[in-house]
C-alpha cells in the first residue's frame, strides 16, 4: 500500500486522510451525553428492582440475606 508521501517536508499540505474529521468534540459531548443518560437508566432500573424486592419481603422474591 503506498501513500504517495515521500516527504515529510510538506506535511501541513497533506488533508485530513478520515471522513468526518473536525467533528472530534462533537462525537465526545454525544458519547458523554449518551454515557450520563446509560447511567441514569441504571440506576433507576436497580432502584426500581430493589423496591421491588423491599415489597415482596415474604412473597416470591428472596433478598439476599436470605
Amino acid at each position: 500500500m503506498n501513500t504517495g508521501i515521500t516527504s515529510l517536508a510538506k506535511l501541513t499540505e497533506v488533508a485530513e486522510v478520515y471522513p468526518f474529521a473536525g467533528y472530534e468534540p462533537l462525537f465526545s459531548i454525544i458519547a458523554l451525553v449518551f454515557f450520563v443518560v446509560f447511567i441514569a437508566k441504571q440506576i433507576s432500573m436497580d432502584k426500581a428492582m430493589h423496591e421491588e424486592m423491599l415489597d415482596h419481603t415474604s412473597e416470591a422474591i428472596a433478598t439476599p440475606a436470605e
